[in-house]
């Protein structure tokens, strides 16, 4: 459970989040506005095969519990009419699944 001080930014980004779904309000917005288009670059730098020093700490956390935010995130934002947010996540969320999928070893298949 020592992975959960490294996942601490993406569940405070998730209640910040959860609070403009409910409430609308600015601040929350703002923070969404920068923070997204920042997350997509970040995952686009990532699959370049760059950041591979970068990613072990993220390696640490369990991809499941990443998946559960980003659904999170993106139904939230869905629901607070957040329409190019949600877009950023949902891509936020593939580009973390092709990752995810290029580091994990094939089964079935030897080395």
């Amino acid at each position: 459970m020592s992975w959960i001080k490294n996942s601490v930014i993406d569940v405070a980004v998730t209640v910040v989040i959860g609070v403009f779904a409910f409430t609308g309000a600015s601040w929350a917005w703002w923070i969404i506005a920068i923070y997204t288009p920042l997350m997509v670059l970040l995952k686009v730098f990532a699959l370049s095969g760059a950041a591979a020093i970068v990613q072990q700490k993220a390696d640490e956390v369990p991809i499941w519990f990443y998946h559960g935010l980003y659904g999170a995130n993106l139904g939230l934002l869905l629901m607070g009419s957040f329409y190019w947010a949600a877009a950023g996540w949902a891509v936020i969320w593939v580009l973390s699944v092709v990752a995810d999928s290029r580091t994990r070893p094939r089964r079935g298949r030897k080395a």
